[in-house]
Formats: structure tokens, C-alpha cells, sequence
């Protein structure tokens, strides 16, 4: 007596594991299940049945014991499109939509993402990760399906029944392609601008930057004095003049004046802490933050203002 079919794209192997899933949460002694795996080229398909002379179909008691086995199977099956058959469904999208990337960079990509997907937090209201949410949204439409069929083809359940998730699969990778693009393309911009410091001559030995309440920057040289060299001042004055930001004034100024050496005084003052990052990425190794110095002492008027 035939109680579910499922067919899918998988070796013999996987349907065994399959098999294992369905049936490692099942305990009923009094009936045995049996199953047989039948392959016709690239599909298997796994028939699970019991002894027609164990429960009389006509009987409720079959009904019942059918309902509970087609649970068993939908907790299996979800399990399987999420840990087994989900990397499969990426690298497709990956090779379809984003055929433009490397291989090396796909690698990278489904690294990313399986992390992401693994450990990532979907509603910060309900803290259940991603991965435990997307097995519960297959078994409750698995659920649906399977109380109106008795056989079941996974890779057509997950096409056409499964929409919402496989869209949800395309907002997360669209999300880590897009960070891993930009996180590319602030890396070589970061090379060109290091490339650029690295050619110029420097301008100054020392500049000492000091980020007062408002995080506005102010510049001392080496011997702890306001800068007075006409240059810097002059490319200071060009920059304010072209509506620069503090943060972009202070970047394309230091490109400029190439310093050998960078010191930030009061850092934790400066609104926006990646552009120090920034800073150390350009400067390799050049730049330093200053906790308390002389300087420090000497400034304290300008800081507060």
C-alpha cells in the first residue's frame, strides 16, 4: 500500500540520505515502513509503502497513520532543499545571472554566502535564524502539498510551488554580490589613491590632525603649530571653496601633501570613524592615533570649540 512518492535529479546516494531523514524521526514499532528506490536516467524516484495487510486502507486508521508519515516526510524533504539542494539552486542562479564573475570569485561568493545564509538573523523582532526560518516556510507549504498528494517531484515543488523562497534566494545573493562589488571596488580605488601617494613627493614630514567637539579637522606640523606653509593653506582654501565635505577635504588634502607620518589627536571626535580606516589603508603603516601628548594638552582650547 503505496503511502508517498518522491522523485528528484539525485544519485541513488542522496536518496538514501534522503531516506534517512524521513525516517530518523519516525518510532511507530507497530508498522513497518518499507521503501524502494527505482532510477530512470537522471531521476530517482523513492516509493515508500506498508503491508496492505497492516492497516486496511478503507480503515480511518490508515488516514491517520498516513497524515502523521506525510509529516514525517515534509520535515525531511525541507531539510533536504535547504541543506542539500540549495547550494545546487545558487550556483545555478550564480551561472545564469552572474555569468560575468570568475570562478575564483563564485567561490568566494558561496562562501559568503553560505555564512550568510547559515548564521544570518531574518527578523531581528524574532530571534530565529535564517536558515531554521526558511525549513519552516517549506514545511508548512510541504504540508499543503502533501495533504492533497501522494506523490511529490522536488526539483517541480520547488519551481513552481516555492516562488517566495526562491525569490528571497535572489534578494540575498543580489545583496552579497552587490556588497562584494563594492567592497572590490573601494579595494582597487584604495590601490590607485596608495599608488598615487606613493609616487608623489612628500610635501610635509609630519602633519598632526586634530578633530575638535564638532569634527572639524585642524591641521599642526611637526613642531606642533598651526600650519602656515602657503601651499597647504592654499590647497586647504581651494578645497572649502569646492564644497568638499570634511571628511573628502581631508582625504584629497593629505593625498596632496603626502605626508611621511599622519597623527590624529582626539580620533574619537570624528563623526564618521571609517573615514580613519580609510586613511590607514591609503597611508599604509604612516598613520598613528594619539591618546594624550603635548599637543594634546596644549589644544585643548581649539577641541572644545
Amino acid at each position: 500500500m503505496n503511502l508517498l512518492s518522491i522523485t528528484f535529479c539525485e544519485n541513488a546516494e542522496n536518496a538514501k540520505k534522503l531516506i534517512d531523514m524521513i525516517m530518523k524521526n519516525y518510532s511507530n514499532e507497530d508498522v513497518e515502513i518499507s521503501n524502494e528506490i527505482l532510477s530512470n536516467g537522471k531521476f530517482n524516484t523513492i516509493d515508500f509503502y506498508i503491508d496492505r495487510n497492516e492497516i486496511n486502507k478503507n480503515n480511518s486508521l490508515y488516514n491517520d497513520f498516513s497524515d502523521v508519515f506525510k509529516h514525517y516526510a515534509a520535515v525531511g524533504i525541507s531539510n533536504h532543499i535547504v541543506d542539500n539542494l540549495e547550494f545546487k539552486i545558487i550556483e545555478r542562479i550564480l551561472h545564469t545571472n552572474y555569468y560575468f564573475l570568475k570562478i575564483n570569485e563564485r567561490k568566494f561568493i558561496m562562501k559568503q554566502l553560505n555564512e550568510y545564509l547559515d548564521n544570518e538573523i531574518h527578523d531581528k523582532n524574532v530571534d530565529v535564524p535564517y536558515k531554521v526560518n526558511r525549513k519552516a516556510k517549506i514545511l508548512y507549504k510541504l504540508v499543503d502539498f502533501l495533504d492533497e498528494n501522494e506523490t511529490i517531484n522536488i526539483e517541480g515543488f520547488v519551481n513552481f510551488r516555492l516562488r517566495t523562497y526562491l525569490d528571497d534566494l535572489y534578494e540575498v545573493i543580489d545583496r552579497v554580490i552587490e556588497e562584494y562589488v563594492m567592497e572590490k571596488e573601494y579595494k582597487e580605488f584604495i590601490k590607485l589613491l596608495k599608488y598615487f601617494v606613493n609616487i608623489q613627493e612628500s610635501k610635509i614630514d609630519l602633519i598632526n590632525i586634530l578633530v575638535d567637539k564638532k569634527g572639524k579637522y585642524h591641521f599642526f606640523d611637526e613642531e606642533n603649530k598651526l600650519i602656515d606653509n602657503e601651499y597647504i593653506r592654499g590647497l586647504i582654501a581651494d578645497l572649502v571653496d569646492n564644497n568638499l565635505n570634511n571628511d573628502d577635504m581631508l582625504v584629497s588634502t593629505l593625498i596632496t601633501i603626502a605626508p611621511k607620518k599622519i597623527v590624529f589627536h582626539f580620533a574619537n571626535n570624528v563623526k564618521n570613524s571609517e573615514i580613519i580606516e580609510t586613511i590607514k589603508n591609503i597611508f599604509d603603516g604612516k598613520v598613528y592615533i594619539c591618546n594624550k601628548c603635548k599637543i594634546c594638552n596644549v589644544s585643548k582650547r581649539i577641541i572644545k570649540e
